[in-house]
């Protein structure tokens, strides 16, 4: 019988190569040589499936961040470090961080709201770093969500840019992702 972190690997591999149309129970069973009834003892259905494979990549870059903000007193340090680290987390794991994504908001809806608490946290822990700024007057926004909320789109967008492979071949990736990042934090 397969293990629970068995079963995401193998949809998480099915979901990037075929996309989430062409992704069944009984496919993930195929790959992992059981019965699809085997999963149904896991998940109750695909979209259950789907949701906690994006949780667990949530979750992986959320204790990523966490994790390298530990030892930093300084909010702009603390920013510095954040946006290497989102980075580093997406593009050292593409499948997770592109998982992330595979929630259209149109299905959205359909999942109770409880089970999105995991990025929320990420938007607040970003909040309150740029609120740490605000407090030590090191930073000027009048909003630290919705200044999360921009921070978190523009990590996203050189992240994308990145795995798209769309960054012009004259420009080196370290060289954009450092001046990317300049750009970011003095944005604030």
């Amino acid at each position: 019988m397969p293990q629970e972190t068995d079963i995401l690997r193998v949809t998480r591999e099915l979901l990037i190569r075929d996309g989430f149309s062409k992704l069944s129970m009984r496919k993930i069973a195929n790959e992992l040589d059981v019965t699809a009834t085997t999963l149904y003892h896991y998940f109750e259905n695909k979209d259950d499936l789907l949701l906690a494979l994006v949780e667990d990549s949530i979750r992986q870059l959320a204790d990523a961040l966490r994790q390298s903000m530990e030892q930093e007193a300084d909010p702009v340090t603390r920013l510095g470090i954040l946006t290497d680290t989102f980075w580093k987390f997406a593009l050292d794991h593409p499948q997770e961080y592109e998982v992330i994504y595979m929630v259209r908001p149109e299905e959205m809806p359909k999942f109770p709201k409880e089970k999105f608490q995991e990025i929320r946290s990420v938007y607040e822990m970003l909040a309150g770093v740029i609120q740490d700024g605000v407090e030590a007057g090191l930073l000027d926004v009048e909003d630290p969500l919705v200044s999360a909320y921009t921070l978190w789109a523009q990590l996203h967008g050189v992240v994308s840019v990145i795995l798209s492979r769309r960054l012009d071949t004259r420009i080196s990736q370290s060289q954009f992702l450092e001046q990317a990042k300049d750009h970011i934090i003095q944005g604030f």
